[in-house]
């Protein structure tokens, strides 16, 4: 299987185009909610499309990282690795990139999406569908800009001439491919714009109606604890007027309460903090009927009224006795013979607080809404049951909107942790430091936008169908006429030159354009016959001139090897090859020792004999297709041998030296006999070793020179390991 071949200039530029998404990406547009439009992946579609699917692959790797940094959601390079490899494959086999796009997020992406959003994602169900019909759009969004730059600069595609598919398409093709394109941009963004207008006024009128409610809300427990305040206030002012025993104290709470049901109970206590009257009665009483001591010493609503003499609104607070309900306290002090400096004790009533859930029934018109009062300490003083909060608990929540967009204000009061807001909210503090916090459910207005959402996915996969179509239609009438005089140019002969081919309703310049074709034939055809002798002459000659060529640029015309020239060309390509599997590759100098008493004694003749000896005994032990056997000039020899075993190595360089040792060689000249012998050195290492083989070279060089030394007919090879120390292997005969 032949591995791919990365080209730099094509590495290169995919980089670039990353660089520029990853920047692009870390500023995504938000739209709604969770949704946010990315742009950096124009650039992966643009990579994938031009330089093909590994490239667009590198592209989309850098320029989702970062989409990683910003929502730290590694889902990134799942699906937008797998678009750029398949938008790189399908424009390979001629589809545009705006349908192969449409096809992805329908049969890959979206379905992708779902499975990671469920299985690794704590997105509700409510939001989901709302975010994989965002990211199917989103893709379309950027597959047609990056479509659009490449149709309006032409330049781009001319960057390296092998980046992209060459396969002429027809001009009714193109032209149809964008119309559909701009229309199918101009519809997308349109229905974008209006969804983004729409929600944004949903949102504002929601937060209008929150606000109306919260200030509807917070007026009513104004006047209702204003009004409550007011009747503790009077009846302690009138208890502190009046010198009456406690009969008469009774008889007087008991009115009160009477009159305003709204207390669930009331009591009157001396200064003692015992509870001298209370109403109901009751509360006075235990299971047999005897009159039992109360004390309310220890409750804060005794201490503020009675010790710091002040009408006083207590917290929320656990009732017992009388019921284990939560309560809030109207406390004010009353004084002995109207002396405000003598405390005499206190009067006190317990609110009711259905009176909140009362307000919460009757505000439900439209949408749900929740009701949620807390007193200054913050604990829970009454809240909707549907939220399931405990009354005078602390109320935790988290108003956190991160990533969230949207311009109202958000809560958790049930999963504070998560980034999905579950509510939007308005809250008012009253003037006793009471809250009030109205709350809806998000999950309507995102319903909303996912409605929407899923519209304009529906109308965008129907516009493109039809576009194509209707476009693919119009531009059939207006590229029928090229296509006939096309056709009819194609067969036309000299004697079929004055037959007219198109009729009166031709556009004037396809007729213009007919008419100088006609010319322009006409002065080809009387050039043709001239051309064709003098062509078939020039092409003889220059077949002959390059068989010659060919066998002086690659070969040495004495020993039929491949010449220096030829040998350095092809290592680059040979190291690439190994450096892609890890492998080694072993560079040996052959050099003959003595030569020139071979040539001084035998003749130039024998020793030409010679070196075509050496040679084809060099082809036949060094024979793999890979292998490359080159005279290095003179009666100096060089092999390259890629994919090297580090330990047969010397062994198979020892054999062809013995080889050659044997044998005998006869002079053409006066048929001696002579023999040679031979000085090898080499080096074998992985292919990072060195990219210029001249530093090979330069090794085995070494290594002859200290074979030559020691008495010639040697092999010295250097075996260098990964560590790169060198173990320096010299066996002798």
């Amino acid at each position: 299987m032949q591995l791919f071949k990365f080209n730099n200039q094509s590495l290169l530029l995919a980089t670039i185009f990353g660089a520029l998404g990853l920047i692009i990406n870390f500023y995504p547009i938000p739209i709604f909610a969770n949704a946010q439009l990315i742009l950096g992946n124009t650039f992966t579609i643009i990579s994938a499309v031009l330089l093909g699917p590994w490239y667009g692959l590198i592209t989309a790797i850098i320029s989702s990282t970062g989409l990683m940094l910003t929502w730290d959601s590694p889902h990134v390079y799942l699906l937008f690795c797998t678009e750029a490899i398949f938008i790189g494959y399908t424009r390979k086999n001629g589809l545009y990139p705006l349908y192969g796009s449409s096809i992805y997020w329908l049969t890959i992406g979206m379905p992708l999406t779902y499975i990671y959003m469920n299985i690794f994602t704590e997105i509700p169900e409510s939001h989901m569908l709302f975010a994989i019909i965002k990211q199917g759009i989103n893709g379309l969004i950027y597959a047609g800009f990056a479509s659009l730059l490449i149709v309006l600069i032409p330049k781009i595609w001319s960057i390296n001439g092998s980046l992209i598919n060459k396969k002429r398409r027809s001009f009714n093709a193109q032209v149809t491919y964008f119309m559909t394109l701009m229309i199918t941009l101009c519809l997308l963004l349109s229905a974008l714009t209006f969804n983004f207008l729409f929600l944004d006024k949903q949102q504002d009128l929601l937060n209008k109606n929150l606000n109306d409610t919260t200030n509807h809300i917070s007026t009513a427990t104004e006047q209702y604890i204003n009004e409550h305040k007011k009747v503790i206030k009077s009846a302690a002012d009138y208890i502190s007027s009046e010198n009456m025993s406690a009969d008469n104290r009774s008889l007087i709470l008991n009115k009160l309460h009477q009159n305003y049901p709204s207390f669930l109970t009331m009591l009157i206590a001396n200064e003692d903090a015992q509870v001298v009257a209370a109403s109901p009665g009751t509360m006075m009483l235990n299971q047999t009927g005897k009159k039992i001591d109360l004390s309310i010493g220890d409750r804060n609503y005794f201490y503020e009224a009675f010790h710091n003499r002040r009408l006083y609104v207590s917290p929320v607070f656990k009732g017992r006795g009388f019921g284990n309900d939560s309560i809030i306290a109207i406390s004010a002090p009353f004084y002995k013979d109207n002396n405000p400096l003598t405390v005499n004790g206190i009067i006190e009533g317990s609110l009711d607080l259905n009176f909140f859930a009362s307000i919460d029934n009757q505000n439900n018109y439209g949408e749900k809404e929740y009701l949620i009062l807390v007193d200054e300490e913050n604990h829970i003083i009454y809240s909707t049951p549907e939220l399931m909060l405990t009354s005078h608990q602390e109320f935790v929540f988290s108003n956190k909107k991160g990533n969230y967009r949207t311009s109202l204000d958000v809560i958790n009061i049930h999963d504070i942790a998560t980034e999905t807001p579950e509510y939007v909210y308005s809250h008012n503090q009253l003037n006793n430091g009471w809250k009030i916090y109205v709350l809806q459910q998000l999950s309507p207005l995102v319903k909303t936008a996912e409605t929407q959402m899923v519209g304009t996915y529906i109308l965008l996969f129907l516009s493109i169908i039809f576009t194509f179509l209707i476009s693919k239609r119009v531009c059939k009438l207006l590229t029928s006429p090229l296509e006939i005089v096309a056709n009819q140019f194609g067969q036309i002969s000299n004697t079929d030159l004055k037959k007219q081919v198109i009729d009166d309703n031709t556009s004037t310049e396809i007729f213009t354009l007919y008419q100088r074709l006609t010319t322009s034939k006409r002065e080809l055809l009387q050039q043709q016959l001239e051309l064709e002798e003098t062509v078939a002459l020039r092409t003889e000659e220059l077949e002959n001139a390059n068989q010659k060529l060919l066998a002086l640029v690659d070969k040495d015309p004495l020993t039929g090897l491949y010449n220096r020239r030829y040998a350095e060309d092809r290592f680059d390509g040979l190291l690439d090859f190994c450096l892609r599997g890890d492998h080694a590759i072993t560079v040996a100098v052959l050099d003959l020792d003595l030569f020139k008493q071979v040539n001084d004694t035998y003749g130039h003749l024998a020793g030409d004999e010679c070196l075509r000896v050496v040679s084809n005994l060099l082809k036949q032990q060094f024979k793999r297709e890979t292998d490359i056997v080159s005279r290095y000039g003179g009666e100096e020899f060089i092999l390259i041998l890629p994919l090297s075993n580090a330990l047969k190595i010397e062994q198979h360089l020892n054999k062809f030296r013995e080889s050659l040792q044997k044998m005998v060689i006869n002079s053409p000249t006066d048929d001696q006999q002579f023999s040679v012998t031979t000085s090898i050195g080499a080096i074998t290492a992985n292919a990072n070793f060195s990219k210029d083989i001249d530093a090979w070279i330069k090794v085995a060089d070494d290594n002859l020179y200290k074979a030559k030394a020691q008495g010639r007919n040697k092999v010295i090879i250097n075996v260098i390991n990964e560590s790169q120390e060198t173990k320096l292997i010299n066996k002798p005969l």
